[in-house]
Order: C-alpha cells, then sequence, then structure tokens
C-alpha cells in the first residue's frame, strides 16, 4: 500500500540532511550514463561517446518515468559538473590518460565498465615545486604530466576558462532539466582528498613507499594540496551562482584510498583525517554540504566524523563499510546513504532486493537521516525489474519510528 507523501522531494531530501522526520525516506539512486544508455539496447561504450553523451539527459528521463521517478540525483546526470582550475588535477586524475573507456580502447570489451589504469604521473621530484608553487598553479602549468586529453578534447585545444564556462553551462542546464521534474541534484562537482589524488598521481605503491621514506615531506605536500582543493571546490560550487540557504547542490568528495581498508588509524590521522577534514570544513563555512563518497570499508574511521560539524554531510557508503553500525555512531550526527549491493542489484532477484531495503528502511531509516540509495554506482547489468523494486520500496514501506 502506498504511503500518502506529505512532502516535497526536495523537502524530504533535506529533512534527512537535516535529521529531521519525514514522511517517509528518500530515494536517491547513484547513477552514471552506463545504466539508462544499456536500458536503452545500447552498450557501455555508448556512454562514453562524445557524439552520444547529449542524449544522457533524456534516457535518464525515460528511465525516471519507466519506474515513476525518485527523490534525487546524487550528481547532475547527463550535464556538466561544476568546475575550476583549483580542481582541474581531479578530473585529468580520474578522466584523462589513466582511463581505459569502452569503445577507445581494444582491451575492453564494449558491454564493460571503463577500467582505471594505474601509472606514475608525477614522481618524488615533484614534490619540493608543488610545495614551492601551490598545488593549483602546478597542475595547471603541468598538465601535460597528469593527461593530453580531457574530456575528449586534448588539453591545449580548449583553454582552461574556456573549458570552465563549458562545464557550468552544461551543469546549469541539468538542474534546470531536473528542476522540472522536481528532482534536486545532491552534489554539483566532484573533489577528492588530497591523500587519495596524491595516491592516484603516484601509484598506490609509490606513494606507500614515499610515505615511509619521507611522511614530513609527502604530509607538507598534502597540506598545500589541501588548501588549494578546498579553495578550488568552494570556487567551483560558486561559479553555480551563490550557496543555497539548503546547502545543497553541494560537494562531493570521492573517498576511497584513506580507509581502514588500505592504512591503519596512526596513518589515517596523520596522513589523511586532516586534510579531509579541512576541505570538509571549507566546503561547510562556504554554506555547502558534502557528500562523502566513501568506497572500499571505512568502518574503522567512522567515529572521526564526529569531529565534524553535525548535519555537514552525507555519509554514502557503497556496501563494504559496516552500514548499520554507521547507524549506531552517526545517526544523530549526519545522514547516511547507500548502500543496495551491486550483486543484489544484478543478480538478486526483486523478492531479495525488497527485503534488504526494508531492512535498511526499518534500521537505518528510523526516524530520519537515511536517504536510500546504491552502493556506489547502478552498475550497467542491473535489472530493471530489481532497480524499479528499490526505488518503490521506500513508497511503499513506512519508516519505523522511535516510540
Amino acid at each position: 500500500m502506498a504511503i500518502k507523501e506529505t512532502m516535497t522531494p526536495t523537502e524530504r531530501i533535506m529533512a534527512a540532511i537535516n535529521l529531521e522526520p519525514y514522511d517517509r525516506v528518500p530515494v536517491a539512486p547513484h547513477l552514471n550514463l552506463e545504466f539508462p544508455f544499456v536500458q536503452k539496447g545500447l552498450t557501455t561504450a555508448d556512454a562514453y561517446r562524445l557524439e552520444l553523451m547529449p542524449k544522457g539527459l533524456e534516457y535518464t528521463a525515460d528511465l525516471y518515468d519507466e519506474v515513476g521517478g525518485w527523490d534525487a540525483l546524487t550528481l547532475p546526470l547527463g550535464g556538466g559538473l561544476l568546475f575550476s582550475p583549483g580542481i582541474l588535477s581531479i578530473f585529468a586524475a580520474f578522466y584523462g590518460d589513466t582511463m581505459r573507456f569502452p569503445g577507445s580502447d581494444d582491451r575492453i570489451d564494449d558491454d564493460s565498465p571503463p577500467q582505471f589504469a594505474e601509472r606514475e604521473l608525477i614522481t618524488p621530484e615533484d614534490y619540493d615545486a608543488i610545495i614551492e608553487q601551490g598545488w593549483t598553479k602546478y597542475s595547471v602549468d603541468n598538465i601535460h604530466k597528469l593527461t593530453d586529453s580531457l574530456f575528449g578534447a586534448p588539453v591545449d585545444s580548449v583553454p582552461v576558462p574556456t573549458l570552465v564556462e563549458m562545464m557550468t553551462a552544461s551543469y546549469r542546464n541539468a538542474i534546470d532539466f531536473w528542476a522540472e521534474r522536481d528532482c534536486p541534484v545532491i552534489a554539483a562537482t566532484n573533489s577528492v582528498d588530497p591523500q587519495m589524488l596524491l595516491c592516484l598521481l603516484r601509484t598506490l605503491t609509490g606513494f606507500i613507499v614515499d610515505l615511509h621514506k619521507w611522511p614530513d615531506k609527502v604530509n607538507e605536500v598534502l597540506r598545500v594540496m589541501s588548501r588549494d582543493l578546498a579553495d578550488g571546490a568552494v570556487e567551483a560550487m560558486r561559479n553555480g551562482g551563490p550557496a543555497p540557504e539548503s546547502g545543497i547542490p553541494g560537494l562531493m568528495i570521492a573517498c576511497e584510498r584513506g580507509s581502514g581498508a588500505y592504512f591503519n588509524l596512526k596513518v589515517f590521522e596523520e596522513s589523511v583525517w586532516p586534510f579531509m577534514k579541512e576541505q570538509i570544513e571549507a566546503s561547510w563555512e562556504a554554506g555547502y554540504v558534502t557528500t562523502l563518497h566513501m568506497d572500499t570499508d571505512w568502518t574503522a574511521n567512522l567515529p572521526y566524523l564526529l569531529e565534524l560539524p553535525p548535519k555537514s554531510c552525507i555519509v554514502e557508503l557503497d556496501s563494504t563499510s559496516d552500514i548499520f553500525k554507521a547507524k549506531e555512531i552517526l545517526g544523530n550526527h549526519m545522514c547516511i546513504m547507500g548502500d543496495v549491493p551491486p550483486a543484489l542489484s544484478t543478480h538478486g532477484t526483486v523478492d531479495e532486493m525488497r527485503e534488504y531495503c526494508e531492512k535498511l528502511i526499518d534500521t537505518v531509516g528510523k526516524d530520519t537521516g537515511f536517504i536510500l540509495s546504491t552502493g556506489c554506482a547502478v552498475p550497467p547489468g542491473t535489472k530493471l525489474e530489481n532497480f524499479k523494486a528499490m526505488i518503490e520500496s521506500v513508497k511503499n514501506y513506512p519508516p519505523s519510528r522511535s516510540k
């Protein structure tokens, strides 16, 4: 039986973020273009063809209509992201020469997702230059060390200010498109914690070796990167207009390689947490909520989030962290989002999907402070009936209330 709704999607999302009562648990799938394209009978390779990408909004809207609509998107799917020179390096590291995309790399099947081909992009000899120049100037001046192409174009072909304008215009188009459907976007741009970025640029092995050889220098590099990434993220957000009173659209920080799955808590306390915290606090002071996209197992690290201002973050978990433990630790401090496992989406049954979502609604969604979502992005091989069951679960199953 459908729940009687008394809130708009934006009100429901904001209630979850602000730990206030909601009429039902909101649902916000973490989508990229792969799943909507596959639902049109295309391949994941088609989702990364520049000439087809403008179809992303249309295909995603068709999916939205087919499943009866969701409450929000984690990112402005089908449009651009807010961008600034200060976070140029993030897009270079994630979308440049280190990525192997289906359709443009013969080593990857057209139905496979992209693969990250880790390789050394900077060396320890670059550390002094980064400390002296700052990360923004260093990364812009040395963009060819990071990538030869950005968003499918040679880095020399489009000046950075023009690229900022193009991405911002595309972002605003996507925001307007989803606003017409009363579908708010939670985060307007991506950033990354400095340790993860340096780890990607040096390689995991290189970063660990450097941390053992020159811990003080590595931490000084991370301090420099942290300040510039924080400033760059706020600048990018302001490219989209003044900070909204709600705090969203806010910032998403990709977190992975600083978790307890990679490092012990001593390393986390010295070389990960101070710099993550600086970025989150800078975003909060500027008026934005930060979504912590926490891939890998962060269970042991969750208590540190209590040091952050209440309601300043959405903790987005990918099904490897213990989301039920997260509710115990953070339930009165910040919103939790997640964490339908990819295996359940692709290989589970509708009943199994419904049962798991109802368990999340009963426990993590009790009272408030929860947004139902997928564990990281919706896999391209997700069964449509399972995806629809996830969306429908919150509309038919009321959250538990404290007595």
